[in-house]
């Protein structure tokens, strides 16, 4: 069953598709409109040609990090990444390594290989313990990664698609690139003037002359577009590159700086037009894994610390990037379950590569100080206990040397956590997308989420649009009724929300008033016959339709016509032809 999509829509949707495809897709115009995204970071001192580290912090910032190494937090974290660097003290190169002559790429053979082999993040983890401790051998281990990446050894990955040499394509070169010279930005310092030279030159020499995925295609985004889950890894890698060299001896200021303004254009575009305003990729949820976690989280914090611009706290489009898991996933016994949209939903939460991965370890460096209690809530309330288990405490499952780096620096350590219920509202909307969710508590796996994606969204990949999705005490099911249009009303109440189209009003109530622990109506002009059973109902009242479905334990409240509106439990249920409302 479905309500009648309204036809005035369709156009402006095509050419928004259209525009995605072809990459050139408008800004939003009130982004560009008032310039202030990004903003300048209020105190925030120019870098200084040669000064490091300069990415994720900066020296004011060292002695903090070294009393932050002196924490239970602090130790348990750099003991996990002296594991993941060679598999015990972190004082050596990694015994493990792809074998050069193996077969690379997607098509070759999956390798397994053993935590502590060598990975593009492996010079950032020695970098990091330079920082702290000043010993002159994990800077040379540092510069030990760089030449055996020139020689063409390649990252861990089961593929071997991630590489300083011969990268799979635009995809694998960014985040390659980006965490090398994330690794030069720790070192440094332990340098001496020829090695940094070398090393800042060979960054800015990085693929050149290969289509594709030299340094100058990687920072203008010329393989892909924002509606590709790529292009997120694409730009940000080059982020990570630009800002970690710009300025330095050895590297043409000029060109770099023209290269960072370009770049800086598409993170603006990735952002805006790739991303919603409230966390809905345009591939889904998968995809949007791996366009946000590969690198272009971390991108948007080395913004923050190395450029002064923060696309952070202006408009809600990047932190939401990590709230909306928050906002929708519900623990479960192996981690946390994600009402997830669209293609590749094997990276929800996957945890263990580079995509699906390091949601806590750089998500606190890419949201808000009131949300970080809420995020460590998630962490706590899904992870915690089976990552300490495990030996991986504080989200440092994946076996990337870097994630164990951002944990470290990103962690709110000393922090209380914080029931999510007490910062996000109980319905949030993401009007670029017309995406809306809705949630009951953030207790346990027995929460109820419901989501509602009112238009077909398109990149590469596509979403449909119409679905309600509901999960929750242990169902995971669907409204039975499909809902798209333009949106005409939305409001979050204290016990759920309400959204409306030109075609009707959907709204969810947890008030438990109805006798149920979920209440959802969609009230308007329903075409064709519902089925009724499994907690649905449908009920006419005074020449309108609404159908019913109710969450609980055991059998489901009785639902009627009384008057102009339906009865359920000790609950009415109105509908004036442009909203839903509910009362006791």
């Amino acid at each position: 069953m479905r309500f009648p999509r309204a036809i005035a829509r369709g156009r402006p949707v095509v050419v928004l598709i259209l525009a995605v495809l072809s990459g050139r897709t408008p800004v939003d115009a009130g982004a560009a409109a008032d310039g202030c995204w990004p903003a300048p970071v209020p105190g925030w001192e120019p870098v200084q040609p040669g000064e490091h580290p300069r990415l994720f912090f900066r020296k004011p910032d060292l002695p903090a990090l070294r009393a932050r190494a002196e924490t239970p937090e602090g130790k348990a974290i750099l003991a996990r990444l002296r594991r993941l660097l060679n598999g015990g003290d972190g004082r050596t190169m990694p015994s493990s390594k792809r074998p050069v002559e193996a077969a690379f790429g997607d098509k070759s053979p999956e390798l397994d290989l053993p935590e502590g082999t060598y990975s593009i993040g492996h010079a950032a983890g020695y970098g990091l313990l330079y920082q702290l401790t000043g010993e002159q051998q994990y800077a040379d281990l540092g510069r030990q990664c760089f030449e055996w990446a020139f020689a063409g050894v390649r990252d861990r990955d089961g593929k071997g698609r991630y590489s300083w040499k011969a990268p799979s394509g635009a995809l694998r070169a960014g985040p390659s690139v980006g965490w090398y010279a994330a690794g030069y930005d720790l070192c440094y310092d332990g340098w001496d003037d020829a090695c940094r030279r070398k090393i800042a030159q060979a960054i800015q020499d990085y693929g050149r002359g290969e289509k594709d995925v030299s340094l100058e295609d990687l920072a203008r985004g010329r393989r892909q577009h924002p509606g590709s889950n790529h292009w997120g890894a694409i730009v940000g890698g080059a982020s990570l590159a630009l800002l970690a060299i710009a300025g330095d001896p050895g590297v043409d200021a000029q060109r770099i700086e023209g290269l960072l303004k370009d770049n800086e254009a598409c993170i603006l575009r990735q952002l805006a037009n790739g991303w919603g305003d409230h966390g809905f990729y345009v591939e889904g949820d998968g995809c949007g894994a791996i366009s946000s976690d590969t690198a272009l989280v971390p991108a948007l914090q080395a913004w923050r610390v190395a450029a002064g611009k923060d696309f952070i706290t202006p408009r809600p489009n990047a932190p939401w990037m990590t709230l909306k898991w928050v906002m929708l996933s519900l623990p479960a016994k192996d981690g946390a379950a994600f009402p997830g949209r669209g293609v590749y939903g094997h990276n929800l939460w996957a945890r263990r590569q580079l995509s699906g991965s390091g949601q806590f370890a750089q998500g606190f460096g890419a949201i808000g100080d009131a949300e970080k209690p809420a995020l460590l809530w998630l962490y706590n309330a899904a992870f915690r206990d089976a990552d300490e288990k495990a030996g991986a405490p504080f989200d440092t499952v994946s076996p990337y040397p870097h994630r164990a780096v951002l944990a470290f620096v990103n962690w709110p350590m000393g922090a209380a956590e914080r029931n999510p219920g007490e910062v996000l509202p109980r319905a949030v909307r993401d009007e670029a997308m017309g995406f809306c969710m809705f949630r009951n508590r953030w207790q346990d796996g027995d929460d109820i989420v419901v989501t509602t994606l009112l238009k077909s969204t398109k990149g590469n990949y596509g979403v449909p649009g119409g679905d309600i999705i509901v999960w929750g005490l242990g169902r995971r099911t669907r409204f039975p009724v499909k809902m798209t249009g333009a949106v005409t009303h939305f409001e979050a109440t204290a016990t759920g929300g309400v959204v409306s189209t030109s075609a009707g009003s959907f709204g969810v109530d947890f008030s438990k008033a109805s006798g149920a622990e979920a209440l959802m109506v969609l009230a308007g002009p329903v075409q064709g016959g519902v089925k009724a059973g499994s907690g649905v109902q449908v009920i006419e009242a005074a020449g309108t339709n609404y159908v019913l479905m109710t969450l609980q334990r055991g059998e489901a409240p009785a639902a009627k016509a009384e008057g102009g509106q339906v009865a359920i439990g000790g609950q009415t249920v109105a509908y004036d032809g442009k909203k839903v409302t509910f009362a006791k």
